[in-house]
């Protein structure tokens, strides 16, 4: 037997609801869907709360602008790469005539030195029997190593020249030509870093924009399926999300008719009969205050979506 309120005589005293937002409730994080939060002592503690995933989000958005920004304003080794074929082509043009070369080389504060080589394998510039100015020597050990290089180079590259980093090496095969810039020199000369910012990074920060981007927009999308009303006979309770709720026979025998008839509206009568039994003399209020505190304690603190709809004149739906 139950009373008015829905309890056996061995539940007098019990509770309405239980609700453990604010105790230990570990639900099952998916690391693919993360279809729902995991909870650590109180709600508060979700990984993804509203915070993390805003946060995320801004995140998201600031690497893929950066990443846009870097793919417009172009790949600064692309334009360090313009500058060096152009005065490689400056240089190839006079190479018969090395005062021409050695005046190349002292209007520009950036272009240090060069090497270039005839189509046999020869060295023409520095040459032996040529005046050099001191700034523009290659000693012969360089000369040597430079000569392995472009005589192996496929196609123009890029590399450190000095210990410190502080030099870059130009170097072509086609034809034979290796140039050697002071770094800081060429960047104040482009405008732009020379410290590593290529495709490779665009590539990165791109990627981890997406990855935020689809983290922070998961949750959310989880959230809508996860807020649903699940009801579970075995505890005789009722979970939305990160909420559970222990329900008097009474609600469960009410939650469970509208479930069985979910987006349908069912009357009174028939609630009437679900809940209280055939016998019952229904009472105007008693079915409709029962439903307040039903939504009560599905939605303590009005954070969610209605899930009990009140069709006016009619009864009662279950969305």
């Amino acid at each position: 037997m139950f009373d008015a309120a829905g309890f056996s005589p061995g539940q007098k005293g019990r509770p309405k609801a239980v609700l453990k937002d604010d105790h230990t409730f570990q639900s099952t994080l998916h690391l693919v869907g993360f279809d729902e939060c995991l909870i650590s002592k109180t709600a508060n503690s979700c990984i993804f709360d509203a915070m993390t995933l805003r946060w995320l989000f801004v995140t998201g958005l600031i690497c893929l602008l950066g990443a846009g920004y870097l793919w417009v304003s172009g790949d600064p080794w692309a334009r360090a790469s313009l500058k060096s074929s152009a005065d490689a082509r400056a240089i190839l043009d006079v190479r018969s005539q090395p005062h021409r070369v050695g005046f190349l080389l002292s209007k520009d504060p950036a272009l240090l030195k060069a090497v270039v080589w005839s189509e046999t394998g020869s060295v023409l510039y520095p040459g032996p029997g040529i005046y050099v100015p001191t700034r523009f020597d290659v000693s012969v050990e360089e000369l040597q190593a430079l000569t392995r290089l472009t005589s192996q180079a496929s196609q123009a590259t890029w590399s450190t020249y000095d210990r410190d980093g502080n030099e870059l090496l130009y170097c072509q095969s086609t034809p034979r030509i290796c140039l050697i810039y002071d770094r800081n020199e060429l960047q104040n000369d482009l405008q732009v870093s020379l410290n590593g910012v290529n495709r490779v990074m665009i590539g990165l920060l791109a990627a981890m924009g997406l990855f935020s981007l689809v983290l922070s927009w998961r949750p959310w999308k989880a959230a809508v399926t996860t807020d649903q009303l699940v009801l579970m006979p075995e505890h005789h309770s009722a979970r939305r999300g990160t909420l559970e709720v222990a329900l008097t026979p009474r609600d469960f025998r009410l939650l469970e008719f509208l479930k069985s008839r979910q987006g349908k509206v069912v009357t009174k009568d028939e609630l009437y009969d679900a809940g209280w039994g055939r016998d019952f003399m229904p009472n105007s209020r008693a079915l409709d205050q029962h439903m307040i505190n039903l939504r009560k304690k599905l939605d303590p603190d009005k954070s969610r979506a209605p899930v009990i709809e009140t069709v006016r004149g009619v009864g009662y739906r279950l969305l």
